[in-house]
């Protein structure tokens, strides 16, 4: 009886050995995959900068991964270029990780880089990479980017795809504006302003504001765009201080304004205190 368990907690022994080696091996072989995932430049790696690297030094972490690795190079890419604003420099960076195999993310950063130097030929073309890589972020630099241009055309089609893909409300706000600003066309910018106000960008509001007062003659509505977002991005007496000194919006109209906004589902936002008038 003994040696029938003997031999039965032998044989469990055995398995269990035998699986244990299986799964030794196993984890082996997916190490030796895992190391194997490295990318080969075909760009020189840039120099590290030793004055501005003193400034971005815990980015130094990165440096040895980002010899075959593009996404430690586009940390130290994006820390030149947000922290040190240094975009000549985070452009270097952009290139090499590039060079290792093309991402959305980081042909995005070599856009905006290439934006701030105004070499917008270069960066167009590296948005339209980032495009083509999935990345939909780059349909709002592309507008940005034409806006820049005075091409309101293209600059028009990029944002109203930024905010069909992800409901962008800064290219909603910059759509107003052109519209407004630039275009004349009065009601399209009263469409796309409240579609950022939909999303809650306060920006929009003030835009629609002036909108309201200086193109569409409406002092009511003007007042109550303004008064909605008291006490969040702005404080009452710079409301007002616009409403009555810079608009000339007699008090009775900012009151009615101030109704307006209470009572109309048309305003997400509504400031509910006394506006002291």
């Amino acid at each position: 009886m003994i040696k029938g368990i003997i031999k039965v907690i032998l044989v469990i022994f055995i398995v269990f050995s035998f699986s244990a080696c299986e799964d030794k091996s196993s984890n082996s072989q997916a190490e030796k995959k895992e190391e194997q995932v490295k990318f080969t430049p075909k760009l020189k790696m840039p120099e590290w900068d030793k004055d501005g690297g003193k400034k971005i030094w815990d980015e130094y972490k990165n440096w040895h991964d980002a010899k075959n690795d593009p996404i430690p190079a586009t940390k130290i890419g994006y820390a030149y270029s947000e922290k040190l604003h240094d975009y000549e420099k985070a452009l270097e960076w952009y290139k090499y990780a590039d060079s290792m195999i093309p991402l959305g993310e980081n042909s995005y950063f070599a856009c905006y880089a290439l934006q701030q130097l105004k070499k917008y030929d270069e960066a167009i073309s590296w948005c339209q990479k980032a495009i083509d890589l999935k990345w939909n972020e780059a349909l709002f630099r592309m507008g940005d980017i034409y806006k820049e241009l005075n091409n309101y055309e293209k600059a028009i089609s990029y944002y109203e795809q930024s905010f069909e893909k992800s409901k962008d409300k800064i290219s909603a706000n910059n759509l107003g504006f052109i519209f407004s600003r630039k275009l004349n066309n009065y009601q399209e910018a009263e469409k796309w302003y409240k579609k950022a106000i939909k999303l809650d960008n306060y920006e929009s509001y003030k835009n629609i504001s002036s909108l309201y007062h200086e193109k569409l003659k409406d002092d009511i509505k003007a007042s109550a765009y303004a008064i909605a977002v008291i006490d969040t991005k702005y404080t009452k007496s710079s409301v007002l201080r616009v409403l009555q000194n810079e608009m000339k919006i007699p008090n009775e109209t900012i009151k009615k304004g101030y109704e307006l906004q209470l009572n109309s589902d048309e305003f997400p936002i509504k400031f509910k205190g006394d506006l002291g008038l």
